[in-house]
């Protein structure tokens, strides 16, 4: 429970925030400037909040690839016992894999390859095998868990009601309170459904790449 809620929590996963506060910037402006002075031109409304939009969906597109990391089994490495070591495997099973990849590994060295190549070119041989007779519960890539997003969904929308119960609270209209609540909801639940998003994003990226490998 408490490894979940510091995921849910983790808002150091974000990337790309920059993007994201710039989203939230020009939605806030244009916002602010339609409520306050209401031009009869909408056109350049229009037109920033489609900026905003395209900058808050750029964000979405680059943080969910900014997450991708390929599967660990299939990172460069040089150290057989390392990589061996975390593969899921029986004890004997690992240990006959670890004799069979020095062996290789000693075999190149007789050759005249240095022993860290002669490691490196034993382990990526072993990989292409695995790579070309991958499973279909394998995937070359690893995705994110992406629970900040329940987090930054969670954390967003309780501002909004903070936002709207002080709104409430003023004896005169406020605008910022306006602005604040409403925006804060709207990126919230948008939080939340790019939390499902994400994961069936997951899922498609997954069968791709099982039925290419399989």
């Amino acid at each position: 429970m408490k490894l979940l809620a510091r995921k849910i929590f983790s808002m150091g996963e974000i990337k790309h925030v920059w993007l994201l506060l710039l989203s939230v910037a020009i939605c806030v402006v244009t916002f602010a400037i339609d409520e306050r002075v209401n031009p009869g031109d909408q056109l350049w409304l229009s037109v920033s909040y489609f900026a905003s939009f395209t900058a808050a969906a750029a964000w979405a597109a680059a943080n969910y690839v900014g997450h991708l990391r390929m599967n660990r089994l299939l990172r460069k490495q040089t150290d057989i016992g390392a990589y061996v070591d975390q593969l899921a495997l029986s004890a004997d099973d690992r240990q006959e894999l670890r004799n069979y990849l020095e062996d290789f590994a000693a075999d190149l060295e007789r050759q005249g390859r240095r022993k860290e190549d002669a490691a490196k070119e034993a382990i990526t041989q072993f990989k292409v095998k695995e790579l070309l007779s991958m499973s279909k519960y394998s995937s070359p890539f690893e995705t994110h868990g992406h629970h900040y997003l329940l987090g930054l969904s969670g954390l967003t929308l309780t501002a909004a009601a903070a936002f709207a119960a002080i709104g409430h609270a003023l004896p005169t209209r406020s605008l910022f309170a306006l602005i604040a609540t409403t925006v804060a909801a709207v990126y919230g639940f948008c939080f939340l459904a790019l939390f499902f998003l994400y994961k069936v994003m997951d899922n498609v990226l997954y069968r791709k790449v099982r039925d290419y490998f399989g």
